[in-house]
């Protein structure tokens, strides 16, 4: 079972399974590569060219590099529409870098990166990178050997499987540290007895995606057209639909709505919504608990009141035209409009 699922996983994702590790998610699969890597080296580069808009995993792994082995950290900031320009992170590589890092996908913006451009400077230059994938897998194709990064992750409950199992894609070129001691599982990478229940679901989940991964990926281009449609046709000038770009996730979409106009207090938009029964969020799903606003639209310069009228809004694949009719009712509702 463990080593039918690891082949039949890496044939979706396009890497050998040789290739493939199996973690207990995106998390453990970007502290494996980001210490990893540093660590292997034995310190001999210590600096880092990443984003301000990655995933918590990345950002506090490199922080954390930071805080106690004086790692240097250029953190590239995105332009006002969340795009990311290769160039700079280009020009902010040098020969004491061991790690380039950019998400595919934001899992805010919804924002496809450029992976593929970037990929050809770091093969070139021989920076391993890694690519966090998490939100991508299963929302677009993505082919491991396409992509041209070292290193992509995946968690399983992202694509409608268990939590607390992912893999990890790494390139053999570049040896890294395990993440934990122990016997030799996962090829000496990670020990600990690997979780085949989860892994077994994993790859159900995948055989189920795979089955119709077409008619859903139409599903959520339809839906979201269909979402914009109406959030524009219900409340017209008094909404931002914020990055919008060729390269974005199709079942993500992030909006802001206007405070002046409508004259809502911003600290209690999601709390509000939350009472009409509607589950959004103000930022990453990983800190749906919190309040305070989203530090990626931060970033992209919206002022705190903006971030905090702001809403991510997610498409998942039993989603329809009647649940967003429901989203725009209870929308109106919180904005006094019914």
């Amino acid at each position: 079972m463990l080593e039918e699922s690891r082949e039949y996983i890496a044939d979706f994702v396009g890497c050998k399974p040789k290739e493939l590790f199996f973690t207990s998610g995106g998390t453990e699969s970007i502290n494996t590569v980001i210490k990893g890597l540093f660590f292997e080296q034995k310190k001999e580069k210590n600096h880092i060219v990443t984003t301000s808009i990655e995933h918590p995993a990345v950002l506090e792994s490199v922080n954390f590099l930071k805080n106690y082995f004086d790692v240097k950290v250029d953190l590239i900031r995105p332009n006002s529409k969340g795009e990311i320009d290769i160039e700079e992170i280009k020009q902010r590589t040098g020969s004491n870098t061991f790690l380039v890092s950019l998400m595919h996908s934001n899992n805010e913006t919804g924002i496809i990166n450029e992976i593929e451009k970037l990929s050809e400077f770091t093969k070139e230059k021989n920076i391993p990178f890694l690519s966090d994938t998490v939100q991508s897998i299963g929302k677009v194709d993505l082919k491991y050997t396409e992509l041209g990064a070292d290193f992509i992750t995946s968690s399983a409950h992202k694509i409608y499987g268990p939590k607390g199992i992912g893999f990890l894609v790494a390139n053999p070129k570049f040896r890294f540290a395990r993440y934990s001691d122990g016997g030799g599982q996962e090829r000496e990478l990670r020990a600990g007895t690997e979780n085949i229940p989860s892994i077994a679901g994993f790859r159900k989940a995948i055989e189920i995606l795979k089955l119709n991964s077409e008619k859903e990926q139409e599903h959520y281009n339809n839906i979201r057209k269909y979402l914009i449609e109406s959030l524009q046709k219900n409340f017209g000038d008094g909404i931002t639909i914020n990055f919008q770009s060729k390269r974005n996730l199709p079942n993500i979409l992030n909006v802001t709505f206007s405070y002046a106009k409508y004259g809502f207090d911003p600290d209690m938009f999601l709390i509000l919504l939350d009472m009409q029964g509607i589950a959004v969020s103000g930022g990453s799903a990983c800190s749906s608990g919190s309040l305070k606003p989203s530090k990626i639209l931060i970033e992209t310069g919206k002022s705190e009141k903006e971030a905090l009228s702001s809403v991510r809004i997610s498409i998942g694949r039993f989603n329809s035209k009647e649940d967003v009719d429901f989203l725009v009712n209870g929308i109106r509702t919180v904005l006094r409009l019914n």
